[in-house]
């Protein structure tokens, strides 16, 4: 049981943390001027067989031949994983030759750019949905839009609702998601119940939020909500995303447009530290809490509600011994957005066989194999998987939600500034706590970092 938390852990690190800013130069926003990307069509009969794009130019196989096949969609140090890429093979063998290449995050952007300018790509590949602007910009990923509205759309409905979202640009889906990560909140339904408030099927409005948390303590006596020390920054990253009356101010913010000094920032970390002045427990101490300590009072009913990662709602459920359990969405400011990364695969504009690459996709978001990863405890992005436990979609419910673009990825210092030392910085200095992040902003803007 320690080794699944520490594993899960690490990976929630990662996705909420670090997955961002370990995709190079290319940018992380969905809505810019994106070209169209090696687009392809099904034939007119409603088959899903693509005209080549420009730069793709396909091998000659001979009769009886197995079209060979370069895979990069699994980390060496990844058992489940590794698991997929075996099944896959035995899955293809009578048809593909395959050749699995490791799949490093570190190196994915590079590795991969690489081999697409050798046009010599990699059939297929991981990569984050949400980070695919430096490929769909450079026209590098191909279109999955036609292949995905094929056939009455058969493909897209297999997916959950919105998740798709993640790899889609300015209408068109360069990257499909398999599994996505982002913090939620898990809430003992028997104390909302005596103070007659519930977790709301969608996303919540941040006063509503904080309504719902006064009611819960002025009607139970019970500490609304529980926050470990290390996931604390949640709260003020997700203000500062979701707080923009519209997603160009948004933009302007999370690309160091917008300083520091602004009042919508202000009222971000303001919110922020309200939340822990008056809800989160144990009130004196709560900057300083850990996971167990949130883990155990939560069981023990000292807690309504705790802050969570959807990746390890179930067996957080599961080790808290409750039964009547309800799950909710992070708490917005405004815009309908929740921080978070999600993991995925894409496919070369110029890659040789586009077909089977589109063949092999269709397996790997299938059930048959997404459904090996929901067995290991995994939440996944598709419909037709079946679990015991009946919260299964609503692990991935706000996975359409994400929003890669924070201005802790503009530079490692506002990494380190946010996501290291907020909201505990505001919540003792006040505004001047800002003037360290300002500084970095006008450093980074003047060419410095």
């Amino acid at each position: 049981m320690a080794g699944t938390k520490k594993v899960v852990y690490a990976a929630m690190l990662v996705m909420l943390c670090l997955v961002v800013s370990a995709c190079g130069s290319g940018g992380n926003g969905k809505n810019a001027g994106a070209s169209s990307g090696g687009s392809a069509s099904p034939s007119a009969s409603g088959s899903t067989s693509p005209s080549q794009t420009k730069e793709a130019a396909p091998e000659q196989t001979k009769p009886g031949e197995k079209i060979k096949m370069t895979l990069m969609i699994t980390s060496a140090d990844n058992p489940a994983s590794k698991e997929i890429e075996g099944v896959v093979a035995e899955h293809f063998k009578d048809k593909y030759d395959i050749t699995f290449k490791p799949w490093d995050g570190n190196n994915a952007e590079k590795t991969i750019k690489t081999t697409i300018a050798a046009n010599n790509p990699i059939d297929l590949t991981q990569y984050w949905p949400t980070q695919m602007e430096t490929f769909v910009n450079a026209d590098m990923a191909l279109d999955l839009t036609p292949y995905l509205d094929a056939n009455g759309g058969e493909w897209r409905n297999s997916f959950l609702d919105r998740v798709i979202e993640s790899g889609t640009y300015n209408g068109k889906v360069y990257a499909l998601p398999f599994s996505a990560v982002y913090p939620m909140l898990i809430a003992n339904q028997d104390i909302l119940d005596k103070a007659g408030v519930k977790l709301p099927d969608g996303p919540q409005s941040w006063d509503d939020f904080m309504a719902m948390l006064g009611r819960i303590q002025e009607k139970t006596g019970v500490w609304p909500i529980g926050i470990n020390k290390d996931w604390a920054a949640w709260v003020p990253r997700n203000n500062l995303i979701t707080i923009w009356p519209d997603d160009a101010r948004m933009t302007a913010f999370a690309t160091g447009k917008t300083p520091f000094t602004d009042p919508l920032v202000v009222e971000a970390f303001e919110a922020s530290k309200e939340l822990y002045d008056k809800y989160v427990y144990p009130g004196k101490g709560a900057l300083t809490t850990t996971l167990d300590q949130v883990n155990i009072a939560f069981k023990q009913g000292k807690i309504a509600i705790k802050a969570d990662v959807n990746t390890n709602a179930a067996q957080s459920i599961k080790d808290s011994g409750l039964t009547n359990i309800s799950i909710g969405s992070w708490p917005t400011k405004g815009l309908n957005y929740v921080l978070g990364g999600s993991d995925g695969y894409f496919i070369p504009a110029n890659a040789k066989h586009p077909e089977a690459s589109i063949e092999i996709m269709k397996y790997l978001t299938s059930p048959e194999i997404l459904q090996m990863r929901v067995d290991k405890g995994s939440p996944v992005t598709i419909k037709d998987v079946k679990s015991d436990d009946p919260n299964l979609a609503l692990y991935s419910k706000d996975a359409g939600r994400i929003e890669p673009k924070e201005i802790i990825n503009v530079a490692p210092q506002f990494m380190d500034i946010v996501n290291g030392k907020m909201p505990a910085n505001y919540i003792f200095n006040g505004k001047s706590s800002l003037d360290e992040l300002e500084k970095v902003r006008r450093q980074v803007a003047a060419g410095g970092q």
